[in-house]
């Protein structure tokens, strides 16, 4: 992805910043073990215990400041900067609305969900980062890097996708309590589990991993590509364009790359469908089903279309060529 401070849509720039995630991968590996054995105390108090709400709150809430703390903080500095809508935003205000309507336990595995997918999130783009570092550094020919187009699209559909979701929450909060005499609790939850839906990162981090692993598998080879926009060039066109250095160069190497070209946008299509189509689903279900769905399957459904994606890409490691 182009220069991303944590740039899920090439413009959200809050502090958790996929750059530094070499640097605090150690930090965030900590808190989420403290919010994970917290969260864990406080439903085995809760829900096998019954124990008094002043134990199992205690736990939830530091479960929840271990991870959510900077993500509410990132919160509350992008609306003074005038940047609502963006994943931080939708987290901080289902997670906390959760807590306020008394859903505890939702609240806080709605924040961890959130945060373990993006520490998946934080290793994808590192990793892809690594990989054109390493390439630069052993060609010692470094390289402005280009976002592809399937990039560009994640950026702007993030941008439409999550005010619209935004939208329908509302529209989910308002209009069955006051026209069809439903329950505000209920609406106001499943409001809320739109908006962890709205999050786009499953979606945005769905393009770059394909294209790592294919950059990845070309440089085992002796084949430098400098950027994901360059293999998108070769896939259209068949010509090898500039961000793209082939040692030695041999027909079985030009082939290798096209293959690997082909395979890294095929395999972005495909993780870009399904995370799409995951979302709609669970959206279709929070809003239509008869009955509520937990508000952690909305989060979970984000790590696991993370966890797809990931398996997925893996195959443009392996390149045949005829």
């Amino acid at each position: 992805m182009a220069e991303h401070k944590h740039e899920h849509s090439h413009e959200h720039d809050h502090s958790h910043n996929h750059e530094n995630f070499e640097h605090s991968k150690k930090a965030l590996i900590i808190k989420l073990f403290i919010a994970v054995v917290f969260f864990a105390a406080g439903y085995i108090a809760d829900e096998i215990l019954s124990a008094p709400l002043y134990i199992y709150l205690s736990c939830f809430i530091i479960s929840y400041i271990a991870v959510g703390f900077e993500v509410v903080k990132d919160a509350v500095e992008d609306i003074f900067a005038g940047k609502v809508f963006n994943e931080c935003f939708l987290m901080s205000i289902a997670s906390l609305g959760a807590f306020v309507i008394g859903e505890y336990s939702e609240g806080c595995a709605v924040m961890l969900l959130y945060s373990i997918g993006e520490f998946i999130h934080g290793a994808a783009i590192s990793k892809s980062k690594k990989a054109i570092r390493k390439i630069e550094n052993e060609s010692g020919n470094p390289h402005h890097h280009e976002s592809s187009e399937n990039e560009s699209f994640i950026a702007a559909f993030a941008k439409v996708y999550t005010p619209i979701v935004c939208i329908i929450a509302i529209l989910v909060v308002i209009i069955p309590p006051l026209f069809l005499y439903q329950e505000w609790k209920e609406w106001i939850y499943r409001g809320l589990s739109v908006l962890v839906i709205g999050c786009p990162c499953a979606i945005v981090i769905s393009v770059p991993l394909s294209f790592s692993c294919a950059i990845d598998a070309c440089t085992r080879r002796g084949i430098y590509v400098y950027h994901t926009n360059a293999l998108e060039k070769l896939y259209k066109s068949g010509n090898v364009s500039e961000g793209i250095v082939i040692e030695n160069n041999s027909e079985d190497k030009l082939s290798f790359v096209k293959t690997a070209a082909k395979k890294a946008v095929v395999i972005s299509r495909e993780n870009i469908a399904v995370a799409i189509g995951v979302k709609l689903v669970v959206l279709i279900l929070v809003v239509f089903l008869n009955r509520e769905l937990p508000m952690w399957l909305a989060a979970f459904s984000d790590v696991g279309i993370s966890f797809i994606a990931i398996l997925n890409s893996l195959r443009s490691l392996r390149i045949k060529t005829k």
